[in-house]
């Protein structure tokens, strides 16, 4: 099944937090982003081309600012035989499905999708309801090589295709698509039986260390330094995190490391802040200043540049429970700034799987 987005319009080309949001509602329904097509402008070729689209992809979304929609109505609506009625101040194809600013047109073999957007307004309805024939899950504590042994098996017996990409050493993204006999749903559960205790589904491991939080009502806290709150903003992008995001605490420099976290300056100037030792006390002080169940704490050099004697990219992670257990590791990323951050910002995470599996996989 292939898929398609097309955007039409410098407006929201250029606007990148709304190009972003198109994204996450698309990836809502399509787990993925496939292809991306962008045109600043109609123009004489593009019935050509959509016509063309249509007999190569199963759906096709295309987001279009109102300039421009009415146009693109009426080639869609000529492409499939149909003709364009006024519905609501608004012009659609007869025979769509429509909600409002967005209707879609069933194709013999594509389904097209278009929403009229204003960027100052609510994103309409994705009107696509694919069915989807590939899943995403991850592998925790394996490497790549080891992974995709292991899944040979089953993806022989199954007709299974597979892709895969290390997101940490540690935790491997698999995409599975089913073949056109493919059984997609036995694969997984042999794979889940295969991984017992090591799988989850899906592609966002914060999404799903959030959604057993918020299942079990624990709650989490941060101390970060170096990702200055990106571990609290990842998860503040899931719904309903406020019942179980206790707060978060950006101790940036070593001062408020020692006033907030407690962190004492016996250890901050004998074995500094990019340190273990500096990571588990940071974690205390979490527990101190927040009433949660589980806390992160991390401090590196994110930078490009080495800072006193540490290496650029090595970032010190610790996770804590409530019952005192916790786990800590000292990384290295080779990247820039931001990546360096996201990555260690993700390494943090996992280290919560690996600490309390029975959480979040259930043995």
């Amino acid at each position: 099944m292939k898929h398609l987005i097309i955007i039409i319009g410098n407006e929201i080309i250029i606007n990148e937090n709304y190009m972003r949001y198109i994204q996450e509602e698309y990836k809502k329904q399509f787990l993925e982003l496939h292809e991306l097509k962008f045109i600043n402008k109609p123009d004489k070729e593009l019935p050509f081309l959509l016509e063309k689209l249509s007999k190569e992809y199963s759906y096709i979304t295309i987001f279009s600012i109102s300039e421009y929609y009415a146009t693109i109505a009426k080639i869609i609506a000529t492409l499939n035989d149909d003709v364009l009625i006024l519905e609501n101040d608004t012009l659609v194809p007869s025979k769509a499905l429509r909600e409002k600013n967005s209707f879609l047109s069933s194709f013999e073999q594509c389904h097209i999708n278009l929403l009229n957007i204003n960027i100052e307004q609510k994103l309409p309805l994705i009107l696509q309801n694919p069915e989807l024939d590939y899943a995403y899950f991850c592998l925790l504590d394996i490497d790549e090589m080891s992974a995709n042994i292991l899944l040979s098996t089953l993806t022989t017996s199954f007709e299974i295709q597979t892709c895969s990409s290390a997101l940490l050493d540690n935790l491997i993204c698999i995409r599975a698509s089913a073949s056109q006999y493919g059984k997609l749903e036995g694969f997984l559960k042999g794979v889940f039986k295969l991984f017992a205790g090591k799988v989850f589904l899906g592609n966002d491991p914060i999404k799903f260390i959030a959604k057993k939080l918020l299942e079990k009502n624990l709650k989490i806290s941060f101390a970060e330094s170096c990702t200055a709150g990106l571990c609290a903003s990842k998860f503040a992008e899931n719904s309903g995190i406020s019942n179980v995001f206790e707060g978060s605490l950006i101790t940036y420099s070593n001062r408020l490391k020692n006033s907030w976290l407690g962190v004492s300056n016996d250890t901050l100037e004998s074995v500094g802040e990019y340190s273990d030792r500096c990571i588990y006390f940071m974690l205390k002080g979490v527990f101190k200043t927040t009433n949660c169940d589980f806390a992160l704490a991390l401090s590196g050099v994110a930078g490009e540049e080495n800072d006193k004697n540490t290496k650029a990219g090595t970032i010190y992670i610790g996770t804590m429970y409530k019952d005192g257990t916790f786990l800590q590791e000292c990384i290295h990323i080779q990247g820039n700034r931001n990546y360096t951050r996201e990555q260690a910002s993700l390494a943090a995470y996992c280290l919560m799987l690996r600490l309390k599996p029975e959480i979040f996989f259930g043995v």
